[in-house]
């Protein structure tokens, strides 16, 4: 997990003094929406901040959804037409796959405020908005795909792997920079861009490294993109599901806000003032579904990296296991990586110091495969742990638990593209 809103800008680059009046209400909305949350926003407030009445603000919106769709459907249209112009610059699918990164990642942090909306602030539209911006969200990821099809058809893109997966671990990565980058950062936009674009395309490990690291096959190719579907697990919760686990679920869907302890009650089968006998607030919830998953992922991994100690071993191990133990409980995971800033500040920082032990805990692992020349060493370890925990933890936006992938697949597809990288390997003896 990363910085929660809380912890992340609430600004965009300086407003230039020319901009139009429609451009100012967008702007000024998605720095409150961020600031405070969508459903705590009130349009009042947007007005307020603009120096003008609530009734004048509907000269430029219909509705406070409005606005979001607007935010959200700008974001996508920026990336569509600016990566469309980039790629067509290179007739070489690395070149396009790195111009595709640069101009993504450029685009994505010169308005990261719009841009961290749109990737968190979805779930709140509905109806025609909804479809609108998934629409073009769909329209997005098949210039992406058709990127790596390009690369696949011609040999310099790996086919062991279908091109969708390819290309959600790749906007895994890059997406993930918008929640941790800073206009302060030691790199620029374009330095973090070519070292995402080189530890995709290349891989994380070193050429020693791989011809040593040995994944269990995944049996899927680019032609059958499609495996054999498992069966749901359904549970019911009201039936035997435990507090958290039917809060969580609400938190993921619907928001911490506009989750009521009337709607878990419901969603567990007692009545509202039965839920206070184990319960004192709301709050309690969501701070016992973060601190729960942070120190249990931490426990799984810690116990699983006893398996081993080779340096190289050990990093696969914490992929794999990272998102065997997220995806058990991906509902709790989902709840607190997007509402963990509703938190008391004494709660969240308590949360937060859980989180930053856990990923300097993963950064070692990297750190001392990195000095044992296991991992490539022109990417600061920092780096390299950033582009991890994005590739992995955004797994939970597109994972479904009836989906065509086990998280144990899942697992082993991603410690593959990360290690041994996108790009076609000229050694296919390897593992």
């Amino acid at each position: 997990m990363r910085p929660s809103r809380a912890l992340s800008p609430t600004s965009d680059t300086p407003v230039p003094a020319d901009i139009s009046t429609q451009e100012r209400v967008l702007d000024k909305a998605a720095e409150l929406f961020w600031k405070k949350g969508y459903a705590a926003t009130t349009t009042r407030e947007i007005a307020a901040s603009l120096g003008i009445r609530q009734a004048s603000l509907y000269h430029h919106v219909a509705s406070k959804e409005n606005l979001l769709c607007q935010l959200c459907v700008t974001s996508l249209e920026q990336l569509l037409n600016e990566v469309q112009t980039a790629v067509r610059e290179s007739d070489c699918p690395d070149g396009k796959i790195r111009l595709l990164v640069q101009s993504h990642l450029n685009t994505l942090l010169k308005y990261r405020t719009r841009h961290a909306l749109m990737l968190s602030e979805l779930r709140s539209l509905s109806g025609a908005h909804r479809r609108q911006v998934l629409g073009l969200r769909k329209r997005y990821e098949k210039l992406v795909l058709s990127v790596l099809k390009k690369g696949q058809s011609e040999g310099s893109v790996r086919s062991d792997i279908p091109a969708k997966y390819l290309g959600l671990a790749l906007l895994n990565i890059l997406n993930w920079a918008v929640l941790w980058f800073r206009n302060d950062d030691a790199l620029s936009p374009d330095q973090l861009a070519e070292i995402f674009a080189r530890t995709y395309i290349e891989g994380a490990s070193t050429s020693a490294g791989r011809v040593s690291l040995v994944l269990p096959k995944l049996r899927l190719s680019a032609r059958n993109a499609t495996p054999r579907r498992r069966k749901p697990t359904r549970i019911s919760r009201k039936a035997g599901s435990t507090l958290q686990d039917a809060a969580a679920a609400l938190f993921a869907k619907k928001g911490y806000a506009l989750t009521s302890t009337r709607e878990i009650a419901e969603e567990l089968g007692i009545q509202k003032a039965s839920l206070y006998y184990h319960i004192e607030t709301k709050e309690d919830l969501l701070y016992d579904i973060c601190k729960s998953i942070l120190k249990k992922i931490t426990d799984d991994v810690e116990e699983a990296l006893k398996q081993s100690s080779d340096p190289l071993q050990r990093t696969e191990i914490l992929i794999r296991t990272h998102i065997e133990s997220m995806l058990r409980d991906y509902e709790r995971h989902s709840a607190a990586l997007t509402e963990m800033s509703c938190l008391s500040r004494e709660r969240l920082n308590e949360v937060t110091a859980l989180r930053d032990f856990y990923e300097s805990r993963a950064r070692s692992v990297l750190d001392a495969a990195q000095k044992a020349g296991a991992l490539r060493a022109d990417v600061p370890v920092k780096y390299l742990c950033l582009a991890l925990l994005g590739l992995l933890n955004r797994v939970l936006v597109w994972f479904r638990p009836n989906g065509p992938l086990s998280p144990e697949q899942i697992g082993m597809l991603l410690a593959r593209i990360y290690l041994t990288g996108a790009a076609a390997d000229s050694n296919p003896k390897r593992g």
